[in-house]
């Protein structure tokens, strides 16, 4: 078995819900049971809120392995659910029950790029679920969750390969994922601490003119996300960056707060992100400026 460590960082919030989850930094211990195996994070994950990621590296007995190639998995904290339109547990069961359930038959038959839901049980939700391409080529794709104690885990499969079993996928994931209670250790530091740090190493990097993009988001991860902010004093700190650029308004409820190194003669970096009015960060990001075409 591979005991893994989270470090659970868990916040992200869709700019225009103004949604994100509250927790303290601290260690989540996870136990994956082969053939599941922990998979490569994607850059921003941390900062975003999305916890570790998991795949198989061989076929269950229970899944097919056209099956178990398709099958990906992470766990986040509390009942974030990173979900295009729906950021909770509770919206994204609400989703599901105002979508048009389906047995494995009947969705089989459903026609190409028409959403449908497949049930769950307990603990499992349903999935959202959509036939992407259909006869030899037929393909598709389901989102769904598995609920815990102060953690949520989210997994996608191919429903086609998979024969449209909702039910049979989560268990065979849950089954092989053990997740331990938080062990808080780490002390969250509060809003304007952690964005004095962020502003620290962020100018320190940016001086340096960064050749690599992912280096802006090590330090994203490392800073992100922030919780119990104000807009008085995040405005006060972002102000003291040399590469601060402008604060604005994305919607009624979300200020978005911009670092930019480009100057007249040279390529920069652009850092960016928004402060909900509860007070939570929204998706960090780093962009080259102007971008590469």
């Amino acid at each position: 078995m591979r005991t893994l460590s989270l470090i659970a960082l868990a916040a992200a919030v869709v700019i225009d819900g103004g949604f994100s989850t509250s927790a303290l930094a601290a260690d989540r211990h996870i136990t994956a049971v082969p053939p599941l195996e922990r998979a490569n994070s994607i850059y921003l994950d941390k900062a975003i809120g999305i916890g570790p990621r998991f795949k198989f590296f061989s076929a269950p007995q229970e899944l097919s392995p056209a099956c178990t190639l398709s099958v990906r998995a992470h766990v986040n904290e509390a009942e974030f659910v990173n979900y295009p339109t729906a950021r909770t547990l509770e919206e994204f069961r609400s989703k599901i029950a105002g979508t048009v359930q389906l047995d494995p038959s009947e969705a089989e038959r459903a026609s190409a790029h028409t959403g449908f839901a497949l049930g769950g049980k307990d603990q499992i939700s349903g999935a959202m679920c959509v036939n992407l391409k259909a006869g030899a080529e037929a393909r598709g794709h389901c989102f769904g969750t598995i609920s815990g104690s102060g953690y949520t885990i989210i997994y996608s499969f191919d429903p086609v390969v998979c024969r449209y079993d909702n039910i049979t996928v989560a268990r065979s994931l849950e089954a092989r994922l053990s997740v331990g209670t938080r062990d808080d250790r780490e002390p969250e530091f509060d809003c304007a601490t952690k964005l004095e740090r962020f502003i620290v190493d962020i100018d320190d990097l940016l001086v340096k003119s960064p050749r690599n993009i992912i280096d802006v988001f090590a330090v994203l991860d490392r800073h992100f996300p922030l919780h119990g902010c104000t807009v008085d004093v995040v405005s006060d700190i972002m102000k003291k960056s040399k590469y601060f650029r402008s604060v604005g308004m994305n919607g009624p409820k979300v200020h978005v707060f911009s670092l930019s190194s480009e100057t007249a003669s040279s390529r920069g970096v652009s850092v960016s992100f928004g402060l909900t009015d509860t007070g939570d960060s929204s998706y960090p990001s780093a962009n080259w400026s102007p971008p590469f075409l």
